[in-house]
């Protein structure tokens, strides 16, 4: 067992970029050190995108990332470019829902 970043369940619309064609998809998962997302196209751990979405409160979350892991249509998306300003904004909402819903910073997963 290892421990990551907690994981909040989440349904926000999203919009990336990948080798320049853009598409829609949704945030299903979001910690501060990634997000999770719901796609239709086929990605492969290492690809580089950018990701755009709106947190609920209105904040525009706007970055970089490298595809860590794939499975189905769902694949896990590290930040890689991010600005402090959208780096504080998901730190910010990931901790209001970790509190919200007692959850600890960090969770066991098996690797």
């Amino acid at each position: 067992m290892s421990l990551r970043l907690t994981r909040v369940n989440v349904n926000i619309p999203a919009v990336y970029t990948l080798k320049g064609s853009e598409a829609d998809a949704a945030v299903v998962d979001i910690s501060s050190g990634g997000v999770g997302l719901e796609v239709k196209q086929i990605f492969v751990v290492g690809d580089i995108v950018r990701v755009k979405f709106r947190l609920t409160d209105g904040r525009l979350i706007d970055f970089w990332g490298i595809v860590r892991n794939v499975s189905n249509n769902f694949v896990g998306i590290k930040y890689e470019e991010i600005s402090n300003e959208a780096r504080e904004a998901l730190d910010d909402y990931v901790g209001r829902m970790l509190l919200q819903q007692g959850l600890a910073a960090r969770e066991q997963y098996n690797k």
